[in-house]
């Protein structure tokens, strides 16, 4: 069985049932067997730990499959945006939710090294904006960056985000929308929305 294979099983069986244990009877409802995950994880601990370490590593391939270097800022925000959609369109909340319910202690260093990767890269990217002439040059990036990683973090909260309603992508190309008009300035925002209109037109051609 291939990892993305396994990984995607082990996501559905953590959204539906007790993870503290391994339960064969729950493990053939996605198409799993006992011995198939005993082969990889002695401990249900293990199983979180790979399947967050594997949501994480997704999201930093999107910057390391893409040479950014002398792109537009909020291109470069487009495409991220649009990578997210791809890669986490059906992935819900609702699993990592279980995981801080169940083992809060595996959940916050997940959230802390995702944060981390996250802001700096944010950071990086107003920064990058401004220098072009994108941005508001009198914006704080670090207090931007920080800004957008508290809401980030808001999804793993099922009051503001009900897990069956909303996906990570949703949220996620919300907050990178809302965090460009707040720091683009007006040639930022002209440029911002004529790409977003075109990046538009790309996917939906690719349906």
């Amino acid at each position: 069985m291939q990892k993305s294979t396994l990984i995607e099983k082990l996501r559905k069986y953590i959204a539906r049932y007790d993870i503290t244990h391994f339960n064969e009877e729950q493990l053939k409802k996605v198409d799993l067997t006992l011995p198939e995950v005993n082969i990889h994880f002695s401990t249900p601990e293990e199983m979180v730990i790979t399947v967050l370490a594997t949501e994480r590593k997704c999201f930093e391939e999107i910057f390391s499959e893409y040479n950014f270097e002398g792109w537009n800022a909020i291109d470069i925000m487009l495409i991220v945006s649009n990578e997210i959609n791809q890669r986490f369109f059906n992935v819900s909340p609702s699993v990592t939710i279980r995981v801080a319910e169940v083992f809060p202690e595996i959940f916050q260093e997940h959230l802390r090294k995702r944060s981390e990767y996250v802001f700096e890269k944010m950071k990086i990217n107003i920064e990058k904006g401004m220098q072009q002439g994108m941005y508001n040059n009198e914006v704080s990036s670090e207090m931007y960056a920080r800004m957008f990683i508290a809401k980030l973090n808001d999804v793993h909260n099922p009051d503001i985000y009900p897990p069956e309603t909303f996906t990570f992508s949703t949220i996620f190309n919300s907050l990178i929308d809302d965090l460009i008009k707040s720091v683009a300035n007006k040639d930022g925002r002209s440029y911002y929305k004529q790409r977003k209109q075109l990046y538009g037109v790309l996917n939906f051609s690719q349906v």
